[in-house]
Formats: C-alpha cells, sequence, structure tokens
C-alpha cells in the first residue's frame, strides 16, 4: 500500500516542481513588466495563440482551492466571481481588447509593487490585498501611459495582478472602466438602503471594540457584492465583528452609479463600520 501511495502522489509534486521550475517570469517588478511586455509583443505581432495562452495564464490555478486555503470560509465564497470561468473569458477579451489599443497608439507601462509602494487613496485597499488573507500575498500594479500623453500623466490604469506560482495573475474584480469622452456625464452611485450591522453577543458580552474596513463592490443593479474585511493597522481582526460588518453591507442597496445615463459598476468601495460596547 505504501508503494501505491508514493506512486499516486510523487508524481504530482514533480510536476508541480517541474512547473515552477519552467515558468519564465520571476516575482520581481523587472519581470512583471516584462510579461506585460510579451503580451503586448505578441499583440503586434498579430500572434492570437501567444496572446490567448499568456491571458490565459492571467487565471489563478485551482481558484477555488486556492480562495480557501487564503482565506476564511465566509469570505472566500464572497470572491468565488474571480473564479467564474464564463466571467473570466469575457474579461480576458476585455483585456485581449485594451492591449490591442496599446498596440496601435504606442507608449509605454509603469509597473509597481504595492507591497513596497501603497500609493494615494487606495492605500487602505491596497494593504487589504496584501495582508487580507492567511498569508501576505505580492501584488502588482500596473498602467499603461501612450505617447501622446503629456509627461506629468499618469497613465491609464491595467489593474492589479497577484504572483502565485510563478505566474502574474490578474485580479479581475476590480477593474477601471476606460472613458474616452471627456465630456461623459457621470453620476455617483447613491446609498438607497443601509442595514446596521448586528452587534455579536459574544463580542458584546466580552465588551470587544473595533473597526471593521469593508471592501465592496456596487453592480450595475444596485446589489453589492465581494463585500470582504480588509486588514490594516488599526483594524479589528475579530472574527465576529468582520462577519457581521460584511454580512450588513451585503444587505445595502444602492442607486447605481451611471455613465450619460446607462448603469455602471463602481469598483473597489470601502467603508469603515465601528463596533462598540453599550453603555
Amino acid at each position: 500500500m505504501l508503494i501505491v501511495l508514493v506512486a499516486v502522489f510523487l508524481p504530482t509534486n514533480a510536476l508541480y516542481l517541474r512547473a515552477q521550475a519552467n515558468s519564465p517570469y520571476t516575482d520581481t517588478r523587472a519581470d512583471f513588466q516584462r510579461f506585460l511586455q510579451d503580451i503586448l509583443d505578441a499583440t503586434k505581432k498579430g500572434d492570437k495563440q501567444r496572446v490567448a495562452s499568456l491571458l490565459k495564464s492571467t487565471e489563478v490555478p485551482n481558484c477555488d482551492a486556492w480562495l480557501h486555503q487564503m482565506y476564511k470560509s465566509d469570505s472566500a465564497d464572497s470572491w468565488m466571481s474571480l473564479c467564474d470561468s464564463k466571467t473570466l473569458g469575457s474579461q480576458e477579451k476585455s483585456m485581449k481588447e485594451l492591449f490591442a489599443g496599446f498596440a496601435k497608439e504606442g507608449g509605454e507601462f509603469s509597473t509597481r509593487k504595492v507591497n513596497d509602494n501603497p500609493q494615494g487613496g487606495a492605500g487602505g485597499l491596497e494593504s487589504g490585498m496584501v495582508h487580507g488573507g492567511k498569508e501576505p500575498l505580492e501584488v502588482y500594479f500596473a498602467s499603461w501611459k501612450s505617447s501622446n500623453q503629456p509627461k506629468e500623466a499618469k497613465g491609464e490604469p491595467i489593474g492589479y495582478f497577484y504572483f502565485l506560482d510563478g505566474g502574474f495573475r490578474w485580479d479581475s474584480l476590480i477593474s477601471f472602466p476606460k472613458i474616452k469622452i471627456s465630456n461623459a456625464k457621470i453620476v455617483p452611485a447613491k446609498l438607497l438602503k443601509k442595514v446596521e450591522p448586528v452587534y455579536p453577543a459574544d463580542a458584546a458580552a466580552q465588551h470587544i471594540s473595533g473597526t471593521v474596513r469593508v471592501y465592496y463592490v456596487i453592480g450595475g443593479d444596485g446589489a453589492v457584492y465581494n463585500a470582504h474585511a480588509l486588514s490594516s493597522e488599526g483594524l479589528s481582526e475579530d472574527p465576529s465583528l468582520r462577519k457581521a460588518a460584511e454580512d450588513a453591507v451585503l444587505q445595502w442597496r444602492y442607486q447605481p452609479a451611471t455613465m450619460d445615463g446607462k448603469p455602471i459598476q463602481t469598483n473597489a468601495v470601502t467603508v469603515d463600520v465601528k463596533f462598540s460596547p453599550k453603555s
């Protein structure tokens, strides 16, 4: 029986190690930049198979298992759309079109390793991406600056990528709509229904207090999706408070944001939910 077990498990482990060893990319900003350039070069050459392969590689391998390994079960479930094959196919098509536009207009990539250099108002979100799971993640951010933009321009955001199993995996849950029309009329989302969190009885009995920062997405239908608590200095790590905050925010409803009268999704929204014992 022992021989059978060895025969079954060793090849799997060997394949995993071989995949790691054969990966053309390492966990460095230079290789992340090279990865993006590889997609762009293949796009310019019209190598559709190479482009499709590179974009396919941005999917998280064994996504369901990875999410439940990285996050507590409740939080992992809220991330499951990251694994949906239909959604991924549509988003990879959008990414393909984005790179096709880059190839035509000319320009350059700008990359940043979030772990080393979180920036701006997204710092809370970025900190949560790095430290929000059971283990820290290696997170990168990419943007594109076209050749006709002024030097001081920040460029167009492409997205966030995790370095996992020898590859750069795209966080397709965070997107940045590209708005070409300068006079487009955008109306932000408006909160219509707010549900207060239920203070967990055990936490109240122990006089546990704290602030939970919840990240979420407002869909084009006004519902809240992908609500999960972030981790950062000064925020509560109490499981019961975090779940209570997530459960409450998931019940909020909005009048969705619109662009030129059409509903659009609002990404990377955060709110601080505070818990304090009643006096």
